[in-house]
């Protein structure tokens, strides 16, 4: 399941001081439980795979317009930093 490995990679990016990929998994994990919460689930249960890909690609969408809004800004800087995190959310 998508929900329980992003909780796997939470703890590898502790260990690894991977800064980019823990903010960007407890990103999603966070996003997974707003999404039960939205549906009325309680917050320590699990996603399916096809809700769990949703939310992810919503949360691709948002890196998108977010990568694009840097560009036209010239924050070159943020827009690495949001292409990182798209990397990361493209690998599901």
């Amino acid at each position: 399941m998508i929900h329980e490995e992003v909780r796997n990679k939470i703890k590898e990016a502790m260990m690894a001081k991977d800064s980019t990929a823990l903010e960007t998994y407890r990103g999603m994990l966070s996003a997974f439980t707003n999404d039960l919460v939205a549906k009325g689930k309680k917050p320590n249960e699990v996603l399916s795979d096809e809700e769990a890909l949703a939310v992810i690609t919503k949360m691709s969408k948002q890196r998108k317009d977010s990568i694009e809004q840097f560009r036209k800004g010239n924050r070159e800087d943020l827009v690495k930093v949001e292409e990182a995190q798209l990397k990361i959310l493209e690998t599901y």
